[in-house]
């Protein structure tokens, strides 16, 4: 039996789920499915230009899960292009990263609670802290 999946932790969700050929209806097109943590990958990776090691550390999975989740999506985009397929975009094992910090010095990370401001410090390091997504 396999380890349990961490969760990945995404940014926010996307705001449009379907990406299809012009003129042709929706109803008539194949479907190829990318997850909301395989497009965030991409955003940070390709989109923002983070190293994998960056974007492993945003999403708190290792830098081989953020390998494996790009060849995925890559692989996914490329058979929706070549083909003229519609690209799909839902699931995934998420959580939205907002009102959360991250420590700059020893990568804890926790939560803000709502209405309230950063503390100075982290709990585990006494360092200060990073703010991740705080809205």
């Amino acid at each position: 039996m396999g380890r349990p999946k961490k969760c990945r932790w995404v940014e926010a969700e996307p705001g449009v789920t379907f990406f299809k050929p012009r003129g042709i209806p929706l109803r008539a097109l194949q479907q190829t499915v990318i997850s909301v943590d395989e497009l965030e990958a991409l955003r940070l990776a390709d989109y923002l230009e983070l190293t994998q090691e960056e974007v492993a550390k945003k999403m708190q999975v290792s830098r081989p899960t953020v390998t494996r989740m790009l060849a995925r999506a890559h692989r996914a985009l490329a058979d929706a292009l070549v083909h003229g397929k519609a690209i799909r975009i839902e699931g995934g094992d998420y959580r939205l990263n907002q009102g959360k910090f991250l420590c700059c010095l020893c990568g804890q990370t926790g939560e803000v609670p709502e209405g309230e401001n950063l503390s100075e410090t982290c709990a585990e390091c006494q360092g200060q802290e990073e703010e991740v997504d705080k809205t």
